[in-house]
């Protein structure tokens, strides 16, 4: 891994010069981050290369020493441009780099930070697996551990990945929150994700497709230059029947969502975020599915706002009167499966008259008739409300 003492070896390093803290030359450094507020602290991942003017603690001596000492166990390097805030870097503060071994550096003024961070950059990308810093660069974006939108735009560039030009979409598989998988499984889930990462990027429509660990599951990012193209392709090619031959066990213990298609780094938080909601409001509406598109779910992930409410009782008290749990079961099925008796009756194990008479005494309860369209939607309203409000953890 790249320690400090290797970018000072770097051409555009060479105007810089080790102002104290030289015990720390040999720390390691996984990171390089751009650093002009008070609370640097919590965007940092470990052993960052900080480069700073020191604004935010320009006007005292003692909150430049406390920020060395608070980025000590933090930072591998701190180096600091002169000459806009702080002209010169105080002897206090070289002695408290010194205390801490951690090395400060003194950049020149004309010196841009863009070609630092590049040069870092590029000196880290050559030590570390390319899969993994890519996976570490989404991560970013989608958790927001950033400051600055274009660095981490020209950051992304190093790599191909283009944030702030193409359209990306999140597709989102993972085990559900409470399903226990085998080691069987968290193999076969790779497998699965693996094979659309190549099938993905064999298409031709996709430009890039990083495929990124998460807790339970993985997230394949696709990017393409056009957003209709991508739209268009996903839909066209991601299919419940083929997700499910690829996993071979009929569904069981994932989901699948499929973010909307957005642009930049915003955009790809969103998708990303909108990928889970896609799957929990899909779930919550239909469990034998595998696979859920934001897109079309987007009318009810806007409902779910007003249904899961402090007025939910608006909705839930329609069926306030139906106190037996195998009507309110037969009504969640009859909508399930639009409307069509026979399929209630396979999927419920039952007689096509016992639904139909647990229908028919429904409406006796509500006073509501399940031909009437007003009706009809103030009851399927109450369903939805009713799933919904049913904490599912998918």
């Amino acid at each position: 891994m790249a320690k400090v003492s290797d970018l000072l070896r770097l051409p555009a390093f060479r105007g810089i010069h080790v102002l104290s803290g030289e015990n720390g030359l040999q720390r390691k450094v996984e990171h390089v981050t751009v650093m002009e507020v008070p609370d640097i602290k919590r965007w940092l991942k470990g052993n960052d290369f900080l480069i700073t003017s020191f604004y935010s603690v320009r006007k005292s001596e003692e909150a430049q020493c406390r920020l060395i000492e608070d980025l000590a166990d933090t930072c591998c390097c701190v180096a600091v441009k002169t000459g806009q805030y702080v002209n010169v870097i105080s002897e206090r503060v070289k002695e408290t780099a010194d205390r801490c071994s951690l090395p400060l550096l003194e950049i020149p003024f004309k010196t841009p930070y863009i070609d630092l961070l590049m040069n870092v950059m590029n000196l880290i990308f050559e030590e570390e697996n390319t899969a993994s810093i890519l996976e570490k660069y989404v991560k970013d974006i989608i958790y927001e551990n950033y400051t600055d939108e274009i660095l981490m735009a020209e950051r992304g560039r190093l790599f191909g990945f283009e944030a702030d030009e193409d359209y990306f979409s999140a597709v989102n598989i993972c085990f559900r929150k409470k399903y226990i998988p085998s080691e069987q499984e968290k193999k076969a889930i790779r497998f699965l994700c693996q094979t659309l990462q190549r099938c993905l990027l064999d298409s031709g429509s996709i430009q890039g497709c990083p495929m990124i660990r998460l807790e339970k599951g993985f997230l394949l990012l696709a990017e393409a230059k056009e957003a209709e193209r991508l739209e268009q392709y996903l839909e066209n090619y991601l299919d419940e029947d083929y997700l499910k031959k690829i996993w071979k066990a009929e569904g069981k213990g994932i989901v699948c969502g499929v973010g909307p298609v957005k642009k930049g780094l915003k955009g790809i938080r969103d998708s990303y975020s909108l990928s889970f909601k896609a799957m929990k409001v899909g779930y919550t509406l239909s469990r034998n599915q595998l696979l859920y598109f934001y897109k079309k779910l987007e009318p009810y992930c806007e409902l779910e706002k007003i249904l899961v409410s402090p007025s939910e009782h608006v909705f839930t008290s329609v069926l306030g009167a139906v106190k037996n749990q195998e009507l309110l079961d037969t009504l969640v099925m009859y909508y399930e499966c639009g409307a069509n008796m026979e399929r209630v009756s396979d999927r419920m194990y039952t007689h096509k008259n016992t639904v139909k008479y647990r229908l028919n005494r429904l409406q006796e309860l509500t006073g509501l008739d399940l031909r009437n369209p007003d009706d009809n939607f103030r009851l399927y309203l109450a369903v939805l409300a009713l799933k919904m409000n049913f904490k599912i953890s998918f």
